[in-house]
């Protein structure tokens, strides 16, 4: 037992007191509130220096990682669950639920289904993953399964045995149907179902409270995965991190041009280069705070002030669109992330395996949104519901924070352009807001 860590060889010996130093200097970067994003920045630095330098005995601090992996895994079923059930019963007792509220969830659900097939595309397209080595992660493939009985699986039978087999689908459904079943009883008997809401809510506190912990821990798992991967791949080989970087930015400007602003102008009849100047203040806030929540007292101002959708529309679906949907954390991400993982581990996936990516994006994107570390857990419950490796989080999880300012700006976007759509079909956008500036340039010119 603990053969692998016994202080054999001076590199050993040096690696334990460079990771005991990256420990201590990390610790110390979060008790300075230096941001978290930096901290992981710092994280994977410090790991991929450590692993080129030491090489295959960088491998001996992998288990740091593993842990965190691990960790990641167990809150996937609680708290997806939890939230989902949580949305659900919360949405069906709103008074608000009703025209507005239906069109603001159709926009977000939509152009994050729209938002996962775009990254399906394009990372199958150029073979993202392809070549990275994970020869040391155990993988058992998954046998293939007529059409018939992929659906069969979808609906649960044994909910428990679901849960610990981290069967995704299966979870996702019976949550629905608790959330149904309570808003049936909701109706009728409020009080006979009270205490089990109360119930509901206390959990998905506490789940929050548990991702947060988990979350917490990301730089020191990043510091030791990403030496770990150092240590196996050459320059070259890493090379693609580098491209999945640069895929994700590509995939997420396709999006905002041919998607958001494209539903601008197809839909809402609206100038789109007026929509960016109006909006960009949020879009700046939401790309230098990578925080949705953060950046939503901006957002509604900038929906009100600037874009002219009426002060009821934007202070419902502004705060919505920070807990649902999600274009890019809840979208693009995982659906990358699921073909990096396939192509890195050499498993093919069927057409019913992206339906089912698509599938789970859209419905959990309802409940997980609001959580910390979205894109973390969306990832990891793709991951999981097509029977993919969750060690598929930790080949990016490194570079993560170089990919969350975009993904920030792109769902923070997402949420103003269903705003907007949800305000043109309610007759509550005002158009002399919207366009106040060529207006007021056009005063400019007549003086």
């Amino acid at each position: 037992m603990f053969v692998n860590l016994k202080i054999d060889s001076v590199e050993k010996a040096l690696l334990y007191l460079v990771t005991i130093v990256v420990i201590v200097l990390l610790n110390f970067m979060s008790k300075k509130k230096i941001k978290f994003s930096y901290r992981v920045l710092t994280a994977l630095g410090l790991g991929l220096i450590t692993g080129l330098v030491f090489g295959s005995v960088a491998s001996t601090i992998r288990p740091i990682g593993q842990l965190y992996v691990r960790l990641i895994s167990m809150i996937v079923i609680p708290l997806v669950s939890v939230s989902i059930i949580r949305s659900f019963t919360s949405m069906g007792a709103s008074d608000k639920l009703k025209s507005t509220s239906a069109k603001a969830l159709f926009w977000m659900l939509s152009t994050t289904a729209v938002a996962t097939a775009l990254g399906l595309l394009f990372a199958s397209v150029v073979s993202i993953g392809n070549g990275f080595d994970v020869s040391d992660i155990t993988y058992t493939p998954r046998d293939i399964q007529p059409i018939e009985q992929v659906i069969l699986n979808l609906f649960p039978n044994n909910i428990i045995s679901h849960m610990a087999n981290n069967q995704m689908i299966p979870v996702i459904l019976f949550s629905i149907f608790i959330a149904i079943g309570i808003n049936y009883e909701s109706r009728k008997r409020r009080e006979k179902v009270e205490p089990l809401l109360n119930v509901i809510e206390g959990f998905s506190n506490v789940m929050v409270s548990v991702t947060k912990m988990v979350i917490k821990f990301t730089p020191y798992g990043v510091f030791a995965l990403m030496a770990h991967a150092a240590s196996r791949n050459d320059l070259e080989t890493l090379k693609t991190l580098g491209f999945y970087i640069l895929l994700m930015y590509g995939i997420m400007a396709v999006h905002f041009i041919v998607v958001q602003l494209g539903l601008i102008v197809v839909v809402g009849k609206l100038d789109p280069i007026q929509f960016v100047k109006n909006v960009y203040p949020a879009q700046l806030v939401a790309f230098t705070t990578q925080s949705s929540y953060g950046t939503l007292p901006v957002t509604v101002k900038t929906l009100t002030d600037r874009t002219g959708v009426s002060e009821r529309i934007a202070s419902f679906v502004g705060p919505l669109g920070a807990n649902v949907g999600m274009n890019a954390c809840g979208g693009i991400f995982p659906a990358v992330v699921a073909i990096f993982t396939a192509n890195a581990f050499g498993i093919n996936l069927a057409f019913t395996d992206y339906l089912m990516i698509i599938f789970t994006t859209t419905i959990a994107s309802i409940g997980i949104a609001g959580v910390p570390g979205i894109a973390t857990i969306a990832a990891t419950v793709v991951l999981v519901s097509v029977g993919l490796p969750i060690e598929g989080i930790a080949l990016v999880a490194g570079v993560d924070a170089l990919i969350d300012m975009g993904r920030t700006a792109i769902n923070v976007t997402g949420t103003m352009v269903s705003a907007t759509l949800t305000a043109v079909s309610e007759n509550e956008l005002d158009k002399d807001v919207f366009y106040q500036d060529k207006k007021n340039m056009a005063v400019v010119m007549e003086d």
